[in-house]
């Protein structure tokens, strides 16, 4: 009892009000048989925008619950939201929850309904045959252009974007265009451009790069074809230091990259060839003497030089001096050294006179060794690879062939297809030479191919098996 008093003095009390309120009838409110909210029905709206994002299945939304959502309480839901009459399926709470799992998902929700697609593809149709293979529209245009004028006769570079001689002014978008046009006329697109853009229209481009696992560049390292003659043009080899003059003799070092060039400038250049820069490595100037012949010697060590005087110069490459050479001692002086050739070994030197001889000296001592000589005057000579031999052709149209271990004459024979021969040269297995006249023809002769005309004659006929008629001026070796 005592607790029960403790516990009424503890209640607050109400005021009169609160007695007046608490003693009038509460109003009856009917108790909800589910205590879960409401949802209301969809309107035709809202059911066309639902099928127009996730599809148009026969389970709707709830489709996805297959992806491992619980779709029960939604199902509930759906159906105590068809008081109205509507028979929906899953369009209680169930557009409120999906997944996106477009990879498991149903073939309805993975695209956009077939409605949507018909309109989509009805658009698109429409640019297709309106534009085509056209070029795209421009991402923006400026209306300032199509209303600013612009006068063609105020300037000079303006006058020539004029049709008529008359026309004054243009609109903006008219001069823009004919700016475009004279750029065009002026920058004609290359045809590699041209063939290229034919291709990527057509979709080969990309096709033909996709399609194969091979290397974008072929390489191929067959032999050429015997009759074709490769020819590819490069930087000149002496364009760091240009001659003065016409240039006479020119030469590769045996052993490395290194040309020589000399001429009637008076002056040998020595160039490293590397195909790029082509640096200049030495240039010596000769005062009483303009060059007519520069040949490498002793393996490269040292150039002779020669031209229209009694005497010559050798030239030490590596230390750079220069050493005067008084004529060839043995022998009357003679006019002119300006004919002179050296050998591949680079042990010998042939000077040719218009007598018909052939003076032989030493590379190294610059001694005279011996004379060979011809029926005619000699036009040019010929040193084999392994510097035994000796080929030589007068003017007479005659070849002879010489052993130089016995200073002797082995054979010789008459070229009645040359005119005037004026040079000669040997192949490095001795099986062709070929020889170069005064017109331009140059002669191609297999040796193993020359027969004797009988018995003990070693005089030959031979006749060239490939002739080169493309040049108009006179061959030089």
């Amino acid at each position: 009892m005592a607790t029960a008093a403790v516990r009424g003095q503890q209640q607050p009390k109400r005021s009169a009000a609160q007695a007046d309120r608490s003693s009038e009838p509460a109003e009856q409110k009917p108790e909800p048989t589910d205590k879960r909210p409401r949802v209301e029905s969809k309107s035709q709206a809202e059911a066309d925008l639902e099928r127009l994002v996730f599809g148009n299945g026969d389970g709707g939304i709830g489709g996805y619950a297959a992806g491992g959502l619980d779709m029960s309480d939604a199902d509930s839901g759906a159906d105590e939201s068809s008081e109205d009459g509507s028979d929906q399926e899953g369009e209680g709470d169930a557009p409120l929850f999906f997944m996106d799992t477009a990879r498991d998902a149903p073939a309805a929700f993975v695209g956009p309904s077939a409605d949507s697609a018909a309109s989509d593809g009805d658009e698109s149709g429409d640019e297709g045959a309106a534009g085509g293979d056209a070029k795209q529209a421009a991402a923006w245009s400026d209306d300032d252009m199509q209303n600013a004028t612009v006068e063609l006769k105020a300037k000079s570079r303006t006058r020539k974007l004029r049709v008529e001689e008359e026309e004054d002014q243009v609109a903006g978008d008219v001069y823009e265009q004919r700016l475009r046009q004279q750029f065009a006329k002026i920058n004609p697109a290359p045809k590699w451009a041209a063939a290229a853009a034919a291709d990527e229209a057509a979709g080969k481009i990309g096709h033909e790069l996709l399609s194969t696992s091979a290397s974008l560049v072929a390489r191929t390292h067959s032999a050429l074809p015997a009759t074709t003659l490769n020819i590819a043009r490069v930087r000149n080899a002496n364009r760091a230091a240009e001659s003065q003059a016409v240039v006479q003799s020119i030469q590769f070092h045996p052993t490395s990259a290194v040309l020589l060039t000399a001429g009637l400038d008076k002056t040998l250049r020595l160039f490293e060839v590397d195909g790029k820069d082509n640096q200049k490595i030495q240039s010596i100037h000769i005062k009483d003497m303009p060059i007519t012949a520069a040949q490498f010697v002793r393996g490269g060590q040292e150039v002779i030089v020669s031209g229209r005087r009694r005497w010559y110069f050798a030239v030490d490459v590596e230390r750079g001096t220069v050493t005067r050479v008084g004529g060839i001692p043995g022998l009357p002086a003679l006019k002119s050294l300006e004919f002179m050739r050296a050998s591949t070994a680079g042990d010998r030197l042939a000077f040719m006179s218009n007598g018909g001889q052939i003076h032989l000296v030493s590379a190294r001592t610059k001694q005279f060794v011996h004379t060979l000589p011809m029926n005619g005057a000699v036009r040019d000579v010929a040193f084999t690879a392994d510097g035994n031999y000796l080929w030589s052709v007068g003017l007479d149209n005659e070849v002879y062939q010489w052993d130089l271990r016995q200073n002797r004459c082995l054979s010789r024979w008459h070229d009645p297809t040359a005119f005037r021969p004026t040079c000669l040269g040997i192949s490095r297995d001795g099986a062709y030479y070929a020889s170069g006249d005064n017109a331009g023809v140059v002669n191609l002769y297999d040796t193993r191919t020359m027969r004797t005309d009988g018995g003990d004659s070693a005089f030959y006929t031979v006749r060239p098996f490939k002739a080169i008629d493309n040049l108009t001026t006179s061959i030089l070796g």
